[in-house]
């Protein structure tokens, strides 16, 4: 059975196992009949060469009988299956590995094929197909596969399965019929790209692809539909280069919104892609932003809404949401330093820009680390701002705290025993730790008048004082030497990550905290070899380049829970559309709200604000934590129930733009046909796609109240207030199941979208109508029907009902000549109609985890 995937990735050389004899590739049609002597031939003499005396034998070397052996097996005595008839066609001859660009045309009367070898491995072909008119189909070696238009079609071939040469033709099918094929490829369906971690190949990099590292590395990102498809149909390793990246600003990732208002985020001349420079930017009366300024003071490095400025630095367009995602973890997980514990705001700004300037420096992540631990934020965290050696009494007047973290949070080196190297923890404990302590000594933070603690230490201060320990001292079992306590870290570095322990444990911490919860042992075992084959200089960005790209993250068996904080975020991009949704973060000004809000979700859940995380140095949230908390998901459910109006109000304010109206510009991301229409189904599909991430659970059912919600609009042309109607799924059964008990002066024959357009649809499905008190029965049974997706699929008169409602379109430029009212109140209603989509979406179990599981 062919596999069909979507993976690729070419490799510089092919070999014959065993032999390192190198193999050419010849038409077989050619060459069959010589080959057939040859390989008597060799059999023969193979048969002969066993049979002779030792001295014969010797003079067969073992590279010959290897070669030998090899062509016997391929050819002779495997069994391969004969080629299928030649296609008569446009063929096109693929060498291995080969990418082929040019575009070929299939007709009705020009098929198209590709030709290709057996091949010693997996292979996967790969092809892009653009239908312009007619249909198509796809056979590869004469049997139909899946095929889809538009995107790769990729269909790996195990090397069992292959023919001695294999066909995949194209035919157009109908009269008239003209399909375009181009980016003809031929790979491995193995890829290994860092020891150990199996690269993704060209069918398993896709639109689903791109969207799940979004949803892992940058809180979904900003990128648009067409970028995300630019970057699938790319080779994976260059598209992550342009995804996930440390520059300040990344206008592919996060571009401005088409129209967009407020673009000061895109100017790289203005600093804002620091936490220093947008907090300073934000809360400052002259910057063009749309928060009014008697509320701007709260967002500066004084304001008592720190955190709350640093939600808006992750969901504005135009700056990096990777950078802040790695900022985040590293300043509130792996390095964690607390507000609550003496750090300054200062401080942590200057600590977040600092580590953040060494990542895009593409410093070697030990010289990041070093950078973290020379911070004032972490002097004043543990207190080694204190430490000092008494040159007199020989004595290290310090504390321990930061001696053991260095160690213990940095790089996972708890001491344990290891006798491959004699190290244990006694020698941890009495040696490396107090020894780490006189290490950290002549670390001041000093205080300045009129301002508060310094931003960064002073260690020449600390020298000055004769504050230091100045002697080597003995770390890990090896001696540190140094002027000062900054070289002396400095010199530690190299030593910690390449520690055995470090080497075990830090690839996994990291993995484990930013992007999965199910590792396995094997999976572990891989991320550590490929840590370990990058050497002492090793670059973090690589690393999650490789990691992100790798057929183990993509697999079926990762799994993610997003924490409070990662879902928060994800949620406000994909709910804001433009940067005024960003900076409004869902408040309340004036006469209304914009935007999805960050900060009260993560209050409503107890989960910590921003650097301040909930075990503080242990680092904030966990995402198991986050995973079995029930008040997260009764939270989240009344959010999008009981208050649900915040959500679907956030679509027009009259004054929220400076004074001036805005309105949520849906029509300009979703999907809109040849026709100028919005339709129901398509915009189904397209909110899933964006919110999820993939349609991989977007089943009957979904579709099903996705569908009532955007689809059963009322259109009463006497009421102002359509939108304060929204009808689920169960609430349209009901409204069908009423009408067909009593029609109410309707047509019997009246299908929902009729009962919707007329004055009488709030006749039916209303308690106490229908001349009795309360619903009735058949009302309660719709109401309360625990519809499955089998169910529903099952049902004529449920898809009848999904066809018409899927066929709806949504009035998003709708003008006055086509309601009775002003077609701006039809505008506002699609608009909340398709927020109150959005938020059913992101009540469901989806938006909390990603992964297949």
């Amino acid at each position: 059975m062919l596999q069909q995937a979507k993976y690729g990735k070419t490799v510089d050389t092919i070999h014959v196992s065993n032999s390192k004899l190198k193999v050419t590739q010849s038409s077989y049609s050619s060459f069959s009949a010589a080959l057939s002597c040859l390989l008597v031939i060799a059999v023969i003499s193979f048969c002969l060469t066993v049979n002779r005396t030792a001295q014969a034998q010797s003079s067969l070397s073992p590279e010959k009988l290897a070669a030998v052996l090899t062509v016997v097996n391929m050819y002779l005595l495997s069994g391969r299956e004969e080629p299928i008839d030649e296609p008569v066609g446009e063929r096109v001859d693929l060498e291995f590995p080969e990418l082929e660009s040019d575009t070929f045309n299939a007709t009705e009367s020009n098929v198209v094929y590709a030709a290709f070898d057996l091949q010693e491995e997996g292979v996967e072909i790969c092809f892009d197909v653009t239908v312009n008119s007619g249909n198509f189909i796809v056979r590869v070696n004469g049997e139909p596969v899946t095929a889809s238009q538009g995107t790769d079609n990729c269909y790996v071939i195990s090397e069992s399965q292959q023919r001695s040469i294999n066909y995949v033709t194209i035919t157009a099918i109908g009269s008239g019929a003209n399909v375009a094929i181009d980016r003809f490829e031929l790979a491995p369906s193995y890829q290994e790209s860092l020891n150990g971690l199996q690269r993704v190949t060209r069918g398993g990099w896709d639109g689903r692809a791109v969207r799940k590292v979004l949803k892992i590395f940058a809180f979904g990102g900003h990128a648009t539909d067409s970028q995300i498809q630019t970057w699938a149909d790319m080779d994976a390793s260059g598209a992550i280069l342009e995804m996930l990246n440390f520059d300040e600003h990344n206008l592919k990732l996060s571009p401005l919104a088409i129209g967009e208002t407020y673009t000061d985020t895109a100017n790289t001349n203005l600093d804002l892609g620091t936490l220093t420079g947008f907090q300073n930017y934000i809360s400052s009366p002259s910057s063009d932003i749309p928060i009014p300024l008697e509320n701007r003071d709260q967002y500066g490095l004084d304001g008592y809404n720190f955190d709350d400025a640093y939600n808006r630095m992750i969901t504005v367009r135009g700056l990096n949401p990777f950078r802040q995602k790695i900022g985040f973890w590293e300043t509130n997980y792996h390095l964690a330093t607390n507000i609550d514990a003496s750090v300054s705001r200062a401080q942590m700004a200057t600590y977040y820009d600092e580590i953040m300037a060494a990542h895009e420096a593409g410093l070697p992540y030990k010289d990041v680390m070093g950078v973290a631990a020379k911070s004032a934020a972490a002097a004043m965290q543990y207190g080694h701002r204190n430490n000092e050696w008494n040159e007199v009494t020989q004595e290290c007047e310090c504390n321990d705290d930061f001696a053991r973290e260095i160690h213990q949070l940095y790089y996972g080196i708890f001491g344990v025993d290891d006798p491959s190297t004699g190290y244990n923890s006694d020698i941890h404990e009495n040696v490396t730790i107090p020894e780490t302590a006189k290490m950290l000594t002549g670390m001041p933070v000093p205080y300045i008048n009129d301002f508060g603690f310094a931003l960064d230490v002073d260690f020449q201060k600390g020298l000055d004082d004769e504050e230091h320990h100045l002697a080597s001292v003995d770390i890990l079992g090896a001696s540190i030497v140094g002027a000062s306590a900054a070289s002396k870290i400095d010199n530690l570095m190299p030593i910690s990550i390449q520690h055995p322990e470090s080497l075990k444990n830090l690839p996994v911490m990291i993995v484990s905290v930013l992007a999965d919860d199910n590792l396995s042992e094997g999976g572990k075992a891989r991320l550590r070899n490929a840590w370990a084959a990058m050497q002492v200089n090793r670059n973090f960005l690589d690393f999650i380049h490789t990691y992100a790209i790798s057929s183990m993250f993509h697999s079926n068996v990762h799994f993610k829970y997003l924490t409070t904080h990662e879902r928060a975020l994800y949620i406000a991009n994909k709910n804001n559309l433009d940067n005024l949704e960003a900076y409004f973060g869902g408040a309340y000004y004036n006469d209304g709200r914009a935007g999805r809000t960050v900060g009260s979700i993560i209050d409503d859940d107890f989960a910590g604000e921003f650097f301040r995380p909930a075990h503080n140095v242990f680092g904030g949230q966990t995402s198991t934590e986050a995973s079995d908390s029930s008040l997260a998901f009764e939270n989240n459910y009344n959010r999008l129930t009981d208050d649900e109006h915040h959500l679907r109000d956030a679509v027009v304010c009259d004054t929220c733009d400076l004074g001036q109206s805005w309105q949520k510009k849906w029509e300009t991301v979703l999907p809109q046909r040849a026709d100028g229409n919005f339709y129901v189904s398509d915009v189904a599909e397209w909110l899933w796609n964006h919110a999820v991430g993939n349609m991989d659970n977007y089943t009957e059912l979904e579709r099903a109240h996705l569908y009532s919600l955007l689809g059963a609009a009322i259109d009463d042309p006497g009421s102002n207030s359509d939108g304060d109607h929204a009808f689920d799924f169960n609430l349209v059964m009901c409204v069908v199941a009423d009408h067909a008990y009593d029609p109410e002066d309707i047509s019997p024959s009246a299908t929902i979208t009729d009962i919707l357009a007329t004055n009488r649809w709030d006749d039916f499905c209303r308690q106490n109508d229908d001349n009795t008190t309360g619903f009735l029965a058949h009302e309660l049974t719709a109401l309360n029907g625990q519809f499955t997706g089998n169910q529903i699929a099952n049902s004529p008169q449920v898809q009848q009902i999904l066809t018409l409602l899927g066929n709806e379109t949504l009035q998003l430029n709708a003008t006055g000549s086509q309601h009775a009212n002003d077609g701006a109140d039809l505008r506002k209603h699609t608009r909340e109609r398709v927020s109150s989509a959005l938020g059913f979406i992101f009540t469901t179990p989806f938006i909390f985890a990603e992964g297949q599981q």
